[in-house]
C-alpha cells in the first residue's frame, strides 16, 4: 500500500464512523422526541403521577442503552 491508498482508507473509515453516528443521534433525537410527546399526552391525561415518572425512566433507560 503507498500512501495515497492509505490516505484513501483512513478517509472512508472516518466518514464511514461519522455516518453511524450521525445515524445513532437521529434515532435517538427521534425517540426522546417521541417520549417527550407521550409525556405531554400523559400529563394533560393524568396530571404528573407515579406512571409519568415510570413513563420517563423506562424509556429514557431503554434510550440511553441504545446509545453504548
Amino acid at each position: 500500500m503507498d500512501l495515497t491508498e492509505m490516505a484513501l482508507v483512513a478517509t472512508v473509515l472516518s466518514t464511514l464512523g461519522f455516518a453511524v453516528t450521525l445515524i445513532r443521534h437521529v434515532l435517538f433525537k427521534r425517540e426522546f422526541y417521541k417520549l417527550k410527546e407521550d409525556m405531554k399526552k400523559h400529563t394533560l391525561e393524568h396530571g404528573v403521577n407515579e406512571e409519568l415518572w415510570i413513563l420517563f425512566v423506562t424509556r429514557s433507560r431503554k434510550m440511553l442503552r441504545f446509545w453504548r
